[in-house]
């Protein structure tokens, strides 16, 4: 009986334990994320105020550390550097911005500006790669067909091109993308 007893005891303390311990970790990623999240607030108040020295240097802070506010602030540090003209690895970035994603939508959306960057930079091969990740149930499916043309022209693939317009131009007859594929298909190009 009263070994018994020791080990409900020991099971009760074990079990005690655990759930403490459960909460006092709930506790501390609550105090963490609020404080990410007074850093995010502190970034779009520096960007507005134009000061983007400083907001480059908080996004520092605040991208090392894993949390769910990772992918927008390094947004933010892409528009740093289009709006403010700070130096600023727009593939490096882009490509963290898609491994800390976990939204499939948003990720295809991250992944066709990804490509865009790669096609600007002239890296047409990753370009269409990315590109090709993105399924016809992504909500940016027709930009990043219409993105894979482009692609695709300039490397000289013409006749795949104007099917990837025509498949495009099918798809999404009377909307704006449908438009574009049609206005790309009567171009001389």
């Amino acid at each position: 009986m009263g070994y018994s007893v020791i080990r409900i005891a020991l099971l009760l303390a074990g079990v005690c334990l655990l759930v403490g311990a459960f909460l006092g970790w709930r506790w501390w990623e609550s105090r963490r994320l609020s404080k990410i999240s007074y850093q995010e607030y502190q970034i779009r108040r520096e960007i507005q105020s134009g000061n983007y020295q400083e907001a480059q240097k908080l996004i520092k802070k605040v991208a090392e550390e894993e949390s769910p506010y990772t992918p927008l602030v390094l947004s933010y540090r892409l528009y740093l550097e289009r709006e403010g003209g700070l130096q600023v690895d727009e593939v490096k970035t882009l490509q963290s911005i898609i491994s800390s994603l976990k939204d499939k939508d948003i990720l295809s959306l991250y992944r066709e500006r990804l490509a865009y960057a790669y096609f600007t930079a002239g890296n047409y091969q990753k370009a269409l790669e990315l590109l090709e990740s993105i399924k016809g149930d992504s909500l940016n499916y027709y930009s990043a067909q219409i993105l894979k043309g482009l692609v695709l022209e300039k490397v000289g693939r013409r006749d795949e091109a104007k099917a990837v317009y025509s498949q495009v131009e099918k798809m999404a007859k009377g909307t704006y993308f449908g438009n574009i594929a049609s206005a790309l298909l009567m171009e001389e190009r």
